[in-house]
């Protein structure tokens, strides 16, 4: 194996207990690489040893000289779309690059070695990050701990809660404040569900959400004490298919799970009632076909205590990044969305620096998954994959994150995520707007918190 593609080893504490965790702010010392040996969120700024991995330079901030942009809920022109791939892996050559793959991508290829492909461009960190993103997470390195063990935290002001992080439940709430989509957004997408036959679900949403912390005239330093303990809301309303157009679901997750829950409520049609689900979380069946768990949006959501999550270190990883040709708009599902996987023609692949969380169940509790193992992008906090494996030790889900640096938010965005069920041959695909011909608003004015309430849901249900 490389030398510069070993999983790095952390000096973190073993057998981390839930009541017992360090807690998470760093000494000002500490914080102060931020920006310099480390980028401004956290990542090292030098390359790696064969400059496979370039040095981050944050060059670009926004639109890159020659691109047209036409604004938020425009589609986002490719920077990168004259390039092409420096090489292929196929199942045939994937024992070349298996050091830089995945369980689940290498499972991927053991299952569909006629059509899987990564196809690997070069690498590119010249984006730079909006000055309040940059604000608040040096802002919350120095003040934002962990606390009720690890289910929340407080003195946090919005993006990557710990940017230094000491340990695998730092990460992932890193993973969960400072990647994915954190950002107040609305606007119509679908979620398609793949069938082993090639047959397809499409469901179409409108999406309405709300994240105040990270709300760009939310002040740096505003923290619960004065945006109160709901981590985020969102409001979406069916639209397609027929059967369950203009049902709506309304969901409020707490920063503090031991103090707070997750509130579910759903209004159907065809009783004009407005209904609190009992419980929506954990191992929750969600998604066409039922073969994404509810914690596995987003990467990862929810309360933390079923799992024992350790931080093993850093890797390379073949991780999809700067997809913008996937994201385009107008394409035929035909085309992008075939059985098995997405086509392989639309998605790109870099060689990038990832995080790497693995997370086992305690024995009191259950879950469908036994061990879990979450990839997260060093430059960004979002996750680029994760592999999902039974009480038997046997993968059984694997999942793929595409992303976009988005030049309303001058920050990485979550474009298309991809959830596979290696045993049924099933896939999902999430968040595509190409139908569409608008992509989300990124930076959506945040409704009031009322619009986010039963009585609101019920009120326009009776519209």
């Amino acid at each position: 194996m490389n030398r510069t593609t070993k999983l790095l080893s952390l000096a973190v504490t073993a057998a981390i207990a839930f009541s017992g965790l360090a807690q998470a702010k760093v000494s000002e010392q500490e914080a102060a690489r931020l920006g310099k040996d480390l980028t401004p969120l956290g990542a090292e700024k030098a390359g790696n040893a064969d400059g496979s991995i370039p040095a981050w330079t944050g060059s670009i901030l926004g639109v890159p000289e020659g691109l047209t942009y036409e604004g938020d809920g425009a589609e986002l022109p490719d920077p990168y779309a004259d390039e092409k791939p420096l090489f292929s892996i196929t199942a045939d050559n994937m024992s070349e690059y298996e050091d830089r793959l995945s369980d689940g991508q290498r499972a991927l290829f053991a299952k569909y070695p006629d059509t899987f492909r990564i196809d690997v461009y070069p690498s590119h960190r010249d984006f730079a990050i909006d000055q309040t993103i940059v604000d608040r997470t040096k802002w919350n390195a120095t003040r934002t701990e962990m606390i009720n063990g690890v289910e929340g935290i407080q003195n946090w002001t919005g993006a990557a809660a710990f940017p230094i992080p000491q340990n695998g439940y730092e990460a992932i709430w890193n993973l969960r404040t400072g990647g994915v989509n954190m950002h107040t957004s609305k606007g119509v997408l679908d979620v398609v569900g793949v069938f082993s036959n090639g047959t397809r679900n499409v469901l179409t949403q409108k999406y309405d959400s709300r994240y105040i912390y990270n709300n760009p005239e939310t002040p740096v330093g505003a923290t619960e004490k004065e945006l109160g303990a709901v981590f985020f809301n969102n409001f979406t309303t069916a639209l397609a298919p027929a059967n369950d157009k203009g049902q709506m679901h309304m969901v409020a997750d707490p920063i503090d799970y031991t103090v707070g829950k997750r509130l579910v409520y759903t209004y159907v049609p065809g009783t004009r009632r407005v209904r609190q689900a009992p419980q929506v979380s954990f191992d929750t069946p969600s998604g066409p076909g039922g073969i994404l768990t509810t914690d596995d949006k987003e990467g990862f959501n929810g309360a933390l205590y079923k799992f024992d999550f350790k931080l093993l270190g850093k890797r390379e990883m073949y991780a999809p990044f700067h997809n913008y040709k996937l994201a385009q708009f107008g394409m035929d599902y035909d085309d992008l969305l075939p059985a098995n996987h997405v086509n392989p023609d639309y998605v790109r692949y870099e060689l990038q620096r990832v995080w790497v969380v693995e997370a086992t169940l305690k024995p009191d509790h259950r879950h469908i998954y036994g061990k879990r193992r979450f990839y997260i992008a060093e430059d960004t906090w979002n996750p680029v994959a994760t592999d999902n494996y039974d009480g038997r030790g046997e993968l059984f889900r694997t999942s793929m994150f595409a992303s976009v640096y988005h030049y309303a938010l001058n920050a990485y965005w979550r474009s298309i995520s991809m959830f596979h069920d290696l045993r049924t041959g099933q896939y999902v695909a999430e968040r595509l707007t190409t139908k569409q011909g608008k992509e989300l608003l990124a930076r959506a004015k945040a409704k009031n918190i009322d619009f986010y309430t039963p009585s609101n849901l019920r009120r326009m249900g009776r519209r």
